[in-house]
């Protein structure tokens, strides 16, 4: 087992608090309907279900999330794809030992190949898809097939997160090169969907001693620009881009690109993603004080705690800012029909940061609104004072 899957490290300890705060409410909102509550996770780059320090995986994750959501009862169904022949057998050993009363499956090779199968096997039922390579994803294509399912009322949900590697400005370089390895431009056309990425990167990185700023750029605009691509061959999919780093000041390692077709879906994901930073604020918290006094007595939670209460303040007084400015053209309005509000705060900012916010309004005597006992804000008409 290679090195990458011995201990986990702070960006995958934030993709996989995403994944361990969405899976639940996808499986218990949409199995809700769905025939025998059928729901169906494929996770086409399993890895081996746990870290060698015994930290959970998200193989180790989707078993555990599939026996506590028995007693809803929702049949969640794990279906698990892996290529390397060391690393299955541990996944194996770790459904063996986790995944009692679980249906699951586990294929040895390379999800293009099992993809098609697995799609058959979840017809009817709702399925979320977590695509997270060690190196380049599957071709677009593939993945847009994903959501050759029914769609509309009534039509289970399908969903898919994906790693895209923030390693493209390897690629990216092999654009200013007299010689370059034709067969990996090609890859990442594949992946990309087309050549269209390669004027992209151009257009921001346009010679190779591009600077660090145009090379982010140029790696933005190809994210920002597969995503287009995705909502597209996808039937008109929203989604959402997070930048994963290893800390807030560094540049990231890769980026999580989520999609569905329903508002629903892009509403509990942006709650996810939010607690999903928080999980990650904290690990880093507790990392950085490791071998600390700090560290020692456990005080670090007590400043972690204290810097938290800072951000929520700081991220309510601009949600309410921004409300104001709403209230202000004396028309009811709701959350959700005013993407403005949200802007930045995208995936950082969750549903309490909102009632807070519409509290505070309502307190400044901005709003006749109270969100008191509201379970949907998004969709809450706020009316001017």
């Amino acid at each position: 087992m290679n090195n990458f899957h011995k201990t986990k490290k702070s960006a995958a300890v934030l993709k996989h608090a995403i994944l361990d705060q969405y899976a639940t409410p996808f499986a218990s909102k949409t199995g809700k309907t769905s025939l025998d509550h059928r729901v169906a996770f494929i996770d086409g780059y399993a890895g081996p279900g746990r870290y060698e320090d015994g930290e959970e995986g998200s193989g180790a994750m989707l078993l555990r999330k599939a026996r506590d959501m028995a007693h809803f009862p929702r049949q969640v169904e794990c279906h698990f794809v892996e290529d390397d022949e060391a690393t299955v057998e541990r996944l194996r050993e770790v459904a063996a030992a986790e995944g009692a009363g679980v249906e699951y499956t586990i294929d040895d090779g390379d999800i293009s190949t099992h993809l098609p199968k697995l799609l058959k096997s979840a017809e009817g039922i709702p399925l979320f898809t977590y695509l997270d390579p060690c190196g380049l994803p599957i071709p677009l294509d593939e993945v847009a097939s994903i959501f050759d399912r029914p769609s509309g009322p009534g039509a289970p949900a399908t969903e898919v997160l994906i790693n895209l590697t923030a390693h493209l400005r390897r690629f990216g370089g092999m654009l200013h090169s007299a010689t370059p390895v034709e067969a990996s431009l090609r890859r990442i056309d594949a992946v990309c969907g087309g050549e269209w990425w390669r004027n992209a990167w151009l257009e921001k990185c346009p010679t190779k001693n591009a600077s660090e700023d145009e090379k982010m750029a140029a790696e933005e605009a190809v994210v920002v620009g597969y995503a287009k691509q995705l909502r597209s061959r996808a039937g008109g999919a929203g989604t959402w881009i997070i930048d994963v780093r290893p800390r807030a000041d560094l540049k990231p390692v890769y980026y999580l690109i989520f999609a569905t077709r329903y508002i629903d879906g892009m509403v509990t994901f942006g709650d996810s993603a939010s607690l999903g930073l928080e999980a990650w604020r904290k690990y880093l918290a507790k990392v950085a004080a490791d071998g600390t006094l700090f560290g020692d007595d456990d005080a670090w939670e007590a400043d972690w705690k204290e810097q938290e209460k800072i951000l929520k303040t700081q991220w309510v007084d601009m949600l309410a800012d921004r409300l104001s400015g709403e209230l202000e053209k004396g028309e009811t309005f709701c959350i959700i029909e005013r993407p403005k509000v949200l802007g930045d705060l995208a995936g950082v900012v969750r549903t309490l940061h909102f009632r807070a916010a519409i509290n505070k309004v309502l307190k400044e005597g901005k709003t006749t609104t109270d969100p008191k006992g509201a379970k949907d804000l998004w969709r809450l008409p706020l009316k001017p004072a």
